[in-house]
């Protein structure tokens, strides 16, 4: 960091002292001169000529001790008054508990000492109003909390918009079901996923405009109508062909006056489905037993018809009724057996190794009853749908029924795929179980040493889809009881939040014209900061230089609406590089080449990051290097960012000039901001936020408040003009 500069006003001083203390001297010489004789006039120049190097060494001593002085007085006490007062309004405006500390003359220290003892007072009393107000706020978060669960446990996502169109309140549910229309990507990554939901967006980027225009209207019409029922509802096709029915009810004023709308998401793919699947099981059926029942009817009609028929017609005749009677059965037995696969069974259905599952069972059963569940090796990962405690529990309620009824204290299990489900085997040494008495167990419900469910087997099994039998095993001498579990496919892998290895040696600055940024728009200029949407995002590369070649191999963001942080609104995408990533940076940023395996590409990452920051404005720290970055991928992605740029580290040299340091960890520590997860992503975009939303009220006391004066002030800084 290069040293700080002298202020231009002390500079102004200084010359202009300079400057009259030259003219003063050089007026009182020529007047001197005048006034001598011409005797004295030669004894000068004699006396000059002969002595010039002294003369010469005393001026220049003059000089230099005229220098230091200033020098001296600027370091002891012009700067420390700088700071001070920089650091003042820092305890006053957003960090109480910050202290000055600094060198400088004894009256200045003494100040220092003055300032940082009224900075405890002030400390005291601010705190003990922010615990009033914690006290009231708590009173409200306690209210507003209750609400919350309610709409986060809603199986129906909701959202809540202004007359507008722009998202004021939003449930998880209805992020899921709009942003992935029913997928279950990573919670995060979103590259190739569809719109973004979030406070301040507009509805109309997921539902197209008419359709909910059209919604208002007809509540409009009803309301005119005096009409109680103020609700419409149509439904949309999701972004991977779910369909999403959408209820659309008006928010009144106390006037009658709609002062906002709200939407309620079902995802009805699988009631649809379903109806169809019905429907098309009973045409089906309907056209197999009419058929079976026609053909009986015809026989049994004959008969009656001719009853003296000879036997051999009479025994085709009963053959012809027989058969159709089995056909008519069949149909309504593979009726049956479609609908039980068709459907899925109502339940908190989670989704888990087998392997794993099956491990909590043979500890269960180990612990309660003694029992050694002994597991063969299986070749490839299987992956169950379950309720895990009331199928593990129904589990070992059966190794308990194998350990009393039939004595065994050792039983193998073994793992097996079979096309959608996955096949549990449970074998013993002896005669294979009765039918009756796996239909006795069924009918009993689920209790094992004292621990126990209203359920019983049969409800367990009926409520997983799964089927129980008893067979023989692959040795006649063995008994097996087979169980069928639905299958389904392995969890995405999350990866763990990185840890900070070694402090980063990003450079400072970087070529990049911030303030030459295409998109800069004129009806934002003049808005004040504390109304924009932001979008504060970082970046993680393979290296620093990406003139050469150096590659992202990270981007994290969060949105900052109405001077709040949504971090539950972050995008935090790993991207895999067509460079090598190099050990320096890996022991920076914590990021494995395994882990990029699989990532989406640049552009995937970009055109997903471009969505996510449509109409905010970017901020960064040292913007410079991430800006260039995103730069130079323009012609490769075809993704180019327009939007205005804030950059926190010319900000911060805006409101403290005479600070030496203005990285984001000295910002964050002058501020009073605790940092964590740094040298990620999104823990680098988080870091920024905070520091950037206590940023703006400072700004505001310095007169900066709308976004063309932050832009202007920050092209002023002496680091604005520096090139990396």
């Amino acid at each position: 960091m290069p040293r700080l500069t002298k202020s231009r006003t002390f500079w102004w001083i200084v010359l202009a002292g300079t400057l009259f203390f030259i003219a003063v001297t050089v007026g009182l010489a020529i007047i001197l001169w005048l006034q001598l004789s011409v005797a004295e006039r030669d004894f000068i120049r004699d006396f000059s000529a002969a002595h010039s190097i002294y003369i010469f060494g005393a001026t220049v001593i003059l000089i230099t001790g005229v220098g230091f002085a200033v020098d001296w007085v600027y370091w002891m006490y012009i700067l420390p008054m700088h700071r001070i007062a920089e650091e003042t309004s820092i305890i006053y405006g957003v960090n109480p508990a910050h202290r000055i500390k600094l060198i400088g003359s004894g009256d200045v220290m003494r100040l220092a000492d003055a300032v940082n003892l009224s900075a405890d007072r002030f400390e005291e009393l601010h705190r003990s109003v922010e615990e009033r107000i914690a006290e009231a706020r708590a009173r409200i978060e306690e209210e507003k909390s209750i609400l919350s669960v309610v709409l986060a446990e809603l199986p129906e996502g909701v959202l809540i918009c202004s007359p507008e169109g722009r998202i004021i309140l939003y449930n998880e549910r209805a992020r899921q079901l709009l942003e992935s229309s029913g997928e279950a990507p990573a919670a995060r990554h979103k590259a190739q996923t569809g719109e973004f939901i979030g406070l301040g967006r507009s509805i109309f980027s997921a539902i197209d405009k008419p359709l909910i225009a059209y919604a208002l209207d007809e509540i409009t019409a009803k309301l005119s109508r005096a009409g109680q029922d103020l609700a419409s509802s149509f439904v949309i096709a999701g972004r991977s062909g779910r369909l999403l029915q959408i209820a659309v009810v008006l928010i009144l004023s106390p006037l009658r006056e709609m002062s906002g709308f709200a939407l309620i998401l079902t995802d009805a793919t699988e009631q649809m489905e379903g109806f169809r699947r019905a429907e098309s099981l009973l045409q089906s059926y309907i056209i197999g037993v009419r058929r079976a029942l026609a053909s009986i009817r015809s026989v049994v009609e004959l008969i009656i018809e001719f009853p003296g028929l000879e036997p051999s017609k009479s025994q085709e005749f009963h053959r012809i009724i027989h058969r159709e009677a089995l056909a008519a059965g069949a149909a309504t037995d593979r009726v049956e057996a479609e609908y039980a696969a068709s459907t899925r069974p109502p339940g908190p259905l989670a989704r888990m190794r087998a392997r794993d599952f099956l491990d909590a069972v043979r500890r269960k059963a180990g612990d309660r009853l003694g029992l050694k569940l002994e597991m063969e090796p299986t070749e490839d990962p299987l992956w169950l749908r379950v309720d895990n405690y009331s199928m593990a529990l129904a589990l070992v309620f059966i190794l308990e029924r194998i350990g009393t009824e039939l004595g065994h204290s050792v039983v193998r299990c073994r793992l097996e795929a079979k096309d959608r489900f996955v096949g549990m085997d449970f074998i013993w040494s002896g005669a294979p179980l009765r039918l009756e008495t796996l239909r006795r167990w069924e009918l009993q419900p689920v209790s094992v040493a004292g621990e126990g469910l209203r359920s019983t087997l049969k409800d367990i099994l009926a409520r997983h889809r799964a089927e129980l039998w008893s067979q023989a095993g692959e040795n006649p001498s063995e008994g097996c009881v087979r169980i069928l579990l639905e299958a389904t496919e392995p969890a995405p892998p999350v990866y763990p939040r990185r840890q900070t290895v070694l402090a980063t040696a990003r450079p400072v600055y970087y070529d990049f014209d911030l303030f030459g940024q295409a998109g800069q728009a004129p009806e934002l200029d003049d808005r004040p900061l504390a109304e924009l949407a932001y979008t504060v995002f970082d970046t993680e590369t393979t290296g620093l230089d990406i003139r050469e070649g150096d590659e992202m191999v990270a981007l994290g963001a969060v949105r900052i609406v109405n001077g709040r942080l949504l971090e539950s609104e972050s995008f935090e995408q790993l991207v895999k590089p067509e460079c090598i990533l190099r050990h320096d940076s890996i022991r920076i940023h914590g990021i494995q080449p395994e882990m990029l395996e699989g990532q989406p590409d640049v552009r995937q990452a970009l055109q997903a990051f471009e969505r996510f920051a449509e109409g905010t404005i970017l901020v960064a720290h040292n913007a410079a290097f991430d800006m260039r970055l995103l730069r130079l991928q323009e012609k490769r992605t075809g993704v180019r960012f327009g939007n205005p740029v804030l950059d926190t580290m010319l900000l911060s040299a805006v409101l403290h000039p005479a600070q030496r340091k203005h990285d984001i960890e000295s910002i964050a520590e002058r501020l009073g901001i605790t940092i964590t997860g740094r040298h990620t992503a999104l823990g680098d975009a988080i870091a920024t936020g905070e520091v950037f939303i206590k940023l703006i009220p400072l700004l505001a006391e310095m007169g900066i408040r709308t976004l063309k004066q932050a832009r202007e002030a920050s092209q002023k800084t002496y680091y604005a003009r520096l090139k990396y």
